[in-house]
């Protein structure tokens, strides 16, 4: 294990890495389609923020692609585990949960990368994901 990809790991909240120990063949895609969501998230709206409509975007776009590539019940283990640190305030927290969960919906569908972004984007524009800073 390299130090960069250890570091990475260390980060992990506690329930991550229990998915993680016991789904090791998932660790690269779950890696992979979170650089994934925030190249394309940067490429839609210039950054990536918090909170804001670039956030929602990159939760839902993220649970769509794993959920598609790992399965939906391991996708909303794994993104639940994901909004699992005890430091993360509620309403963030429910924020992200509840657009991830339309993520993992829009993902079940499958789709290429571009398909799971649109329709993400859609459910952005159409007012299914949540924000918290307009």
């Amino acid at each position: 294990m390299s130090s960069s990809i250890l570091a990475q790991y260390e980060q992990l909240t506690p329930q991550e890495r229990n998915y993680i120990t016991s789904h090791p063949h998932h660790a690269l895609t779950i890696r992979q389609s979170k650089e994934t969501a925030f190249e394309a998230t940067k490429a839609r709206f210039g950054f990536n923020g918090r909170n804001d409509k670039s956030d929602a975007f990159r939760h839902c776009f993220w649970s769509a692609i794993l959920a598609r590539d790992i399965g939906y019940a391991n996708a909303l283990r794994f993104t639940t585990a994901h909004e699992s640190s005890l430091i993360n305030p509620k309403n963030e927290k429910a924020m992200d949960l509840h657009n991830n969960s339309v993520g993992l919906v829009i993902g079940r569908q499958g789709g290429s990368d571009q398909i799971l972004s649109h329709r993400c984007m859609e459910a952005l524009v159409s007012r299914r994901l949540t924000v918290l800073i307009p």
